[in-house]
């Protein structure tokens, strides 16, 4: 249709074309029943065209058109409407939904245990040119912990975004990447062996990968809506490095700011603490592990169990070998191997360190 006068913006967008044979009703269930503004109609007389908008969502309600009916969603904070399904006179079928959809919770999942093996393995593509790959087995709403790669060197597809999330923090194991963040300054660089925790919200972008990027991300819950923030460009002109997002602050933890422990009771490795803990308010934890044995020394075993149940606890082999006892049997984890307790970590689950080489490293995170 072609205007003499100036038309609105809203005659000017893209719009979802319904059929409305029955246009006069079809016509009152847009606008009195679900709320949509009429922006044009034609002819005047005896219309059979109208251009409807809500929410900056646009249909064109046309009597003539052959088209199927549509499904709309409708997001909406009252919690008493949700899930009301209504059908128009048209065969228009509304659903409203909550502003997040969220997969359906499951609250009887037993305690497992998982090993994942790096040479029987399955990658996924994801977002922005990253391969995935599961450390958790079967996907669950609790939790997800992932390996991620961006192989080669070069500028990354991705836009500025941030997540909805209770913990998320990454690791990284090789190469390395430009990142920046929502008041943090500059951007910097992530290197093989940093630590991030990324709080609930803060806008967030990955600029460049090189050298074969790998990155341990584990995230809770797994299912999580993810942002674009089109309006928002970083870095951006405010520097607040303790701003408190959601009671967490970001961190980039670096290697050589993170003091030695003896790891439990372990005459033969010890741990350093990353500053992961502090930053989110105690929701997690992100330890390395190494071990400081000689080859020739017999070790004492160690018990790696918590002393109350935890949400989540997984230990990635980031080199060298170790021999565990889990669930009554033996199990040796290798570079690239991970153990894994995605629905829960209870005391009577623990594992035992029976034996290590002098090379092995294992990155811990826990919450």
């Amino acid at each position: 249709m072609k205007f003499t006068v100036d038309a609105t913006e809203e005659t000017k967008s893209i719009r979802s074309v319904v059929a409305a044979p029955k246009f006069e009703s079809g016509l009152d269930f847009f606008v009195n029943k679900l709320g949509f503004k009429i922006v044009m109609i034609s002819p005047a007389d005896n219309p059979n065209y109208a251009i409807l908008n809500k929410d900056q969502f646009t249909i064109a309600l046309d009597k003539s058109a052959k088209a199927q009916p549509v499904f709309i969603e409708i997001p909406i904070e009252d919690q008493s409407l949700i899930g009301t399904d209504l059908t128009g006179p048209n065969g228009t079928r509304v659903e409203y939904v909550p502003v997040v959809k969220r997969q359906n919770q499951v609250s009887d999942l037993q305690p497992i245990v998982h090993i994942s093996r790096a040479n029987d393995t399955q990658w996924v593509h994801g977002r922005a040119g990253m391969s995935y790959r599961s450390l958790t087995g079967n996907h669950n709403e609790i939790s997800v912990a992932s390996q991620i790669r961006i192989k080669g060197s070069g500028k990354v597809d991705d836009w500025v975004h941030y997540h909805d999330v209770s913990f998320q923090t990454l690791f990284c194991i090789k190469g390395s990447a430009k990142l920046v963040y929502e008041d943090q300054g500059e951007p910097f660089m992530f290197k093989e062996g940093d630590c991030i925790l990324q709080p609930p919200g803060i806008r967030h972008r990955v600029l460049e990968s090189f050298d074969d990027l790998e990155v341990i991300e584990v995230t809770s819950p797994a299912d999580h809506a993810t942002f674009s923030d089109f309006n928002m460009e970083l870095p951006n002109s405010t520097v607040a490095h303790t701003r408190n997002f959601n009671g967490q602050q970001f961190t980039h933890d670096t290697p050589n700011s993170r003091e030695a422990a003896t790891y439990r009771d372990s005459t033969s490795m010890t741990a350093y603490r990353t500053s992961i803990g502090e930053a989110s308010g105690n929701q997690g934890w992100v330890k390395e592990i190494y071990s400081h044995a000689k080859k020739e020394k017999i070790l004492t075993p160690t018990s790696i169990g918590p002393e109350k149940p935890l949400s989540f606890f997984l230990w990635f082999v980031k080199q060298g070998s170790a021999q565990i006892e889990v669930e009554e049997r033996k199990e040796t984890l290798r570079s690239g191997d991970s153990i894994c307790f995605p629905y829960g970590f209870l005391p009577s689950m623990e594992f035992s360190v029976l034996d290590h080489d002098s090379e092995f490293k294992v990155l811990e995170i826990g919450f």
